[in-house]
């Protein structure tokens, strides 16, 4: 967890990267996880993030010249929720709209992680 916030302390954190962190251990080794199981994990992750306040959800949107605006989800964890859901029925856990588009910002750059529930900590195993 402390790696999620110092992360978020550089850079907003793609939902691939929580992808990712449930989805591995420390040694690059992959948990044995199905596709929904990863997704389902990494959303259970998300959420605990923003609950906690210290992380706001948004999404990166191109524009027709081929840039990216950045945009928070104004309904909050629910709209970030429907819109992975969305993306993940449409593509699977490999879709890059998914991993590459939603996004997670720390909203108090310095601040430590808290302590982990033990229903996040199971998320890693």
């Amino acid at each position: 967890m402390d790696y999620l916030y110092d992360e978020g302390d550089r850079d907003i954190i793609f939902f691939g990267f929580i992808i990712g962190v449930v989805s591995f251990d420390r040694e690059d080794a992959p948990y044995e996880k199905s596709e929904a199981d990863r997704f389902n994990h990494a959303l259970r992750l998300a959420n605990f993030l923003i609950s906690e306040g210290d992380f706001s959800p948004g999404k990166s949107i191109r524009q027709e010249n081929g840039n990216f605006r950045k945009t928070l989800y104004e309904g909050g964890f629910e709209e970030f929720r429907q819109d992975l859901e969305n993306l993940f029925d449409g593509g699977g856990i490999d879709n890059i709209d998914l991993v590459a588009g939603p996004w997670l910002i720390k909203n108090n750059i310095g601040k430590s992680a808290p302590t982990v529930p033990d229903s996040i900590s199971e998320l890693f195993g």
